[in-house]
């Protein structure tokens, strides 16, 4: 039953091949047979990732009611119940929890499919089946040998163009490429002839990093963690890249040019994506607007409670807090000494400029009469709370207790 579903698939992709090489407009070109056969296969999984952004931005959406089940259903043993909601959540809001995956491994087939018929357009009569027991029957007869090096295309059909021109030949020419060839064999053969490929393999890398950087760009510096969509998503856009890479070295160069475009295809569908969905009314970017006023709020509830802490700090607690009121009453006492001196350096500094006089007795009062206030303030609020620990007034030495002075 594989084994029929493969043929069948192979089949296809070659006879869609060979259709867009024997159309006028392309005149016979292998590579861009190759191209137009990619943007046919793209724009079929464009609804495809469409849907499965959408699904993505639902799945942010839905993750406080997923918050709230997570909290819920706590523990081990409640396991099953929370996978059940969770089914039941998914269903009602229409989503499929592997959703956002789905373009990305439904390009897996296609590139295999696409592998084995390059791989069969680009088959030598040398690795025909029984081959060497037929040249060796031929030799005995005295009959010459075929040219082993020429191909002999398999899956589509022999009266075709693409058969014929295949069949009289042993290579498959796009400019510099050798779409047949690996660029590691190149490689080993001619350093200059590979500059091309490897450029080729750059191409592919740079825009596959591209990609994933129009896919974070969406998100911006959101602090909202990601669902475990987005967190196997963004793995793949790691791994994908350095994978292909790697590949390029090895796989055929029709099958690089196949990763080439398609990329190019995906920059330009992830554009699209970002002006009709995260843009305007869309609701990419209602998601991003909604998460970014649950950001300002979160952000103000914090700032509430720091304030309250600070408020609680400076409550009078009584005797429990009296080595806190000491600490922080010599810390005042430096800090209104430092001020001290650096407002009579300021001071004598004007003198200095100024030639003025030193201050006045006005001003000598002035400055008793607001301590004196300030005690009075003191007082009052002592009174007040009924509690009997001293406060230090802002800018007044501390004075000895009794029981210090009997010590001393």
């Amino acid at each position: 039953m594989f084994e029929q579903i493969t043929d069948v698939s192979l089949g296809a992709f070659a006879r869609l091949l060979s259709f867009f090489y024997s159309l006028p407009v392309i005149g016979g070109n292998y590579g861009v047979a190759i191209i137009m056969l990619t943007m046919a296969v793209m724009i079929l999984l464009m609804p495809l990732t469409l849907k499965a952004t959408r699904s993505t931005i639902k799945m942010t959406q839905m993750q406080p009611k997923m918050k709230e089940l997570q909290q819920k259903y706590k523990g081990p043993e409640k396991r099953q119940e929370l996978n059940a909601e969770l089914m039941a959540l998914y269903q009602e809001e229409g989503i499929n929890p592997v959703g956002g995956c789905l373009p990305m491994l439904a390009q897996l087939p296609v590139f295999l499919v696409l592998f084995n018929v390059l791989r069969g357009l680009t088959r030598r009569i040398s690795e025909k089946p029984y081959f060497h027991a037929a040249e060796r029957a031929r030799e005995m007869a005295g009959v010459g040998g075929e040219t082993t090096r020429n191909f002999d295309p398999n899956y589509i059909d022999q009266n075709s163009q693409l058969y014929k021109d295949l069949s009289q030949t042993d290579e498959m020419r796009f400019g510099p490429f050798d779409l047949a060839e690996s660029a590691w064999n190149v490689f080993q053969s001619d350093i200059v002839s590979f500059i091309p490929y490897f450029i080729l393999i750059l191409f592919v890398v740079g825009t596959s990093y591209y990609q994933q950087k129009q896919i974070s760009a969406r998100r911006g510096k959101s602090d909202e963690p990601l669902t475990p969509q987005m967190q196997t998503q963004q793995q793949l856009l790691k791994v994908l890249p350095l994978m292909s890479g790697a590949w390029s070295f090895v796989f055929p160069a029709g099958l690089v040019l196949y990763w080439a475009t398609s990329n190019m295809f995906r920059v330009g569908q992830q554009s699209y994506i970002t002006r009709s969905l995260y843009r305007g009314d869309g609701i990419g970017a209602q998601m991003l607007e909604k998460q970014k006023e649950q950001k300002e709020q979160r952000d103000d509830e914090t700032d509430a409670i720091d304030s309250s802490d600070e408020g609680d700090d400076d409550v009078d607690d009584g005797p429990s807090n009296k080595n806190t009121k000491k600490n922080n009453t010599s810390k005042t006492k430096t800090a209104n000494q430092a001020k001290s001196n650096k407002a009579s350096g300021s001071e004598s500094g004007s003198e200095s400029t100024n030639g003025s006089a030193p201050k006045t007795t006005v001003d000598r009062e002035k400055r008793w009469a607001e301590k004196r206030a300030q005690k009075a303030k003191v007082q009052e609020r002592r009174e007040g709370s009924g509690n009997s620990s001293r406060v230090t007034p802002k800018g007044t030495k501390p004075t000895a207790s009794r029981k210090s002075k009997k010590k001393r």
